[in-house]
This record gives structure tokens, sequence and C-alpha cells, in this order.
């Protein structure tokens, strides 16, 4: 085998030792907006990590956020967060806007979070509304 080829495979080899040591956990946010009736739940679904040359390492996370109350719930917003798990420090985090949410329905989202590799974080989801 030719050096160059060699070294393509090791190269190849190290970023999938840097993928497999990414990782994270997951967690359900709830928030009761002022003791009311609605109440908005965030169910992690999945998640996975990657990464890629020009990003580095990044988390794509899928929630589902659902509506527990019996009143609609107005201007959803979830707020994610990457956080580190020695520390708790937020590495990144995004706020996604859903709407409004009916008395038990419900709605995907995803967002890409980006991270570092060979770090532990947890994944948190806060959602935030109106009644």
């Amino acid at each position: 085998m030719r050096p160059a080829g060699l070294a393509l495979i090791l190269l190849f080899a190290g970023i999938t030792i840097m993928v497999a040591g990414c990782s994270s956990l997951g967690s359900v946010g709830t928030y009761n907006q002022g003791g009311q009736a609605s109440k908005v739940q965030a169910s992690l679904l999945t998640q996975h990590e990657d990464w890629g040359i020009t990003r580095g390492c990044y988390y794509t996370v899928q929630y589902q956020v659902y509506n527990a109350g019996s009143t609609p719930a107005n201007n959803v917003k979830l707020g994610v967060m990457l956080i580190h798990i020695n520390d708790d420090a937020v590495r990144d985090s995004r706020d996604i806007y859903i709407g409004t949410l009916a008395p038990g329905a419900s709605t995907t989202v995803a967002v890409e979070l980006d991270g570092e590799c060979l770090k532990d974080y947890n994944v948190r989801a806060v959602p935030v509304y109106e009644v």
C-alpha cells in the first residue's frame, strides 16, 4: 500500500474514534405557566452526534412538544441547551418558535447544537408559552 493511501485510512480511522467519543444524554422539560391548566411538555425522541471537517462535532436532537393541559398554549417556544456534564456550562443553545398548541396537540421539532468531540453533554429542553 502506498504511504498516501495508508495516511488516508489512518485519518478516517481517527475521525471515527472522535465521533465515537461524542456523547449526550436527554432530558424532559415541563413548564406550567402560573399554575394555569395548560401544561406543555417536551420529550426527547432522538439524538445523535456527528462530525464534519468544517464544523467539528455537532449534536442533532429531536423533541416532541405536547400540550397536556385543557387550554391552548400560545406563543410556544422551546429552548434547547447542550450542557457539559462536569461543570453545567452551556456549550450551545437554540430557541425554537412553535406557535399555538391546542389541548392534546403535539408537534415534533429538531435542532442542531455545536459541541466538542470527546466531551460529555446533557441535552435539556425548556418549553415557554402563554395561556
